[in-house]
């Protein structure tokens, strides 16, 4: 029983580490800027500012790629970090990747389920599992 609840707050960890919770704090920001933007042009409701005001929607729109790509940058760097961790995980990632997706992601899948790293991969969107592949593919092991 003690070995699931320390996997399963290392998986916790990782989550955290990966910024689960920064796409919705974002999100949370994004909403109070139109509002703020909104209550100083009199306008009642944030949905109407959106359509009044297009060059607000725009600049959130901009704000949000922006904090996107830097949320990104950091689980790609969360999940370097954790496979450096490891040194023996690390050499199988490296010989995985070096084979392709594919073969990536059935090492991937191959890990137990009660492996943080396995959930983190996982849980994390392609482009940024295909930039670790290309990180890891280069890698001399």
């Amino acid at each position: 029983m003690h070995k699931k609840t320390r996997a399963v707050a290392a998986s916790v960890v990782a989550a955290v580490a990966l910024g689960v919770a920064a796409p919705a704090a974002s999100a949370v920001s994004a909403q109070r800027t139109v509002a703020a933007v909104a209550s100083s042009h009199g306008v009642a409701a944030p949905a109407a500012a959106v359509e009044v005001y297009p060059e607000v929607e725009l600049s959130s729109e901009a704000s949000a790629r922006a904090e996107g790509e830097r949320v990104a940058q950091g689980k790609l760097s969360a999940l370097k970090e954790l496979l450096k961790k490891s040194k023996p995980l690390f050499k199988e990632a490296v010989k995985a990747a070096k084979k392709g997706k594919a073969a990536f992601d059935k090492w991937v899948n191959s890990l137990s389920n009660l492996n943080p790293v396995k959930w983190a991969i996982k849980a994390s969107p392609s482009y940024i599992i295909t930039e670790l592949i290309a990180w890891l593919a280069q890698q001399v092991i």
